[in-house]
């Protein structure tokens, strides 16, 4: 039997497929919303396990959801406005719960002036029962009474607090200091319960997370700041001071490498979204 012999043309083909490979896995780990910087990541830029490389990325980036299904009446803030903690940022209509909450305060109302006349009753009753003006039995009716009415008003109170509740809720408000990202929707457009209608950012500081080999463990946990290269374009490569806020207390038995959270100051031309890397000239093995 005739064994073909490979032409030099699949050679370079199987050489093209094994260099193309590691690119294809990284673009398809960023894909499907894995940090292709992760600690089960392998880099050739050196023989260390693990990556320095990650990409910044704001202090806070919450996609908020709404507590209620309805219609977006109105938004309070444009795209890119800056929001303070419980800054509302859109409404859904409401009709309904202004309508409800009327109603319980209104109960409220007429729960007060029963039990303000109950209550009158049994202390008008009590000292004459005392004198046997009045027998034991309407005494205990006049105290039954007076309860009951109690009852109803603490009722109807907790009936106003659950219509606040449910009015509140028609209100998507800022949980932090920052900036109204973007949305997806528009004034009129349905909104179901718990569906991400806005995104608020907080870019006053920025944060690194990395993973670095396990030989650097103990000389990172020696000092509390750090350098960064940030890849801003192939002419502007700052490299800015970085805070260790947080390194893991243990190494990742599988990947020989611990996480590394970074944090750096805002700073002019450095934005979320730029790669970086951490620059560890000082430490040794």
């Amino acid at each position: 039997m005739l064994h073909s012999v490979p032409s030099a043309f699949h050679l370079g083909l199987r050489a093209a497929s094994r260099a193309f490979l590691p690119l294809l896995l990284s673009a398809t780990l960023w894909a499907q919303g894995t940090d292709p910087t992760g600690p089960n990541f392998a880099t050739n830029e050196s023989a260390n396990r693990g990556s320095l490389r990650s990409v910044l990325r704001p202090i806070s980036d919450i996609r908020l959801s709404a507590k209620a299904a309805g219609i977006i009446e109105r938004f309070h803030v444009e795209e890119g406005a800056s929001l303070r903690a419980g800054d509302p940022i859109l409404s859904l209509d409401m009709d309904a719960e202004r309508a409800e909450l009327m109603q319980t305060e209104a109960m409220v109302r007429g729960t007060q002036a029963e039990l303000e006349r109950a209550t009158a009753e049994y202390e008008r009753v009590k000292p004459l029962s005392a004198e046997n003006i009045y027998s034991e039995k309407q005494l205990l009716e006049a105290r039954t009474t007076q309860q009951l009415a109690s009852s109803r008003h603490a009722q109807a109170e907790a009936a106003v607090v659950l219509a606040r509740a449910r009015l509140a809720n028609r209100t998507l408000i800022s949980p932090i200091d920052g900036i109204f990202l973007k949305t997806n929707k528009s004034v009129g457009e349905a909104v179901d319960r718990f569906e991400t209608v806005a995104r608020v950012v907080d870019a006053s500081r920025l944060e690194m997370v990395v993973y670095a080999d396990a030989k650097h463990f103990a000389a990172l946990h020696r000092i509390q700041t750090v350098n960064v290269k940030v890849f801003i374009s192939s002419n502007s490569e700052p490299i800015v001071k970085a805070v260790v806020a947080h390194i893991d207390p243990i190494i990742d038995p599988s990947s020989g490498t611990f996480r590394v959270k970074l944090l750096l100051a805002a700073a002019a031309g450095v934005a979320p979204g730029y790669p970086a890397i951490l620059l560890l000239p000082e430490l040794s093995n």
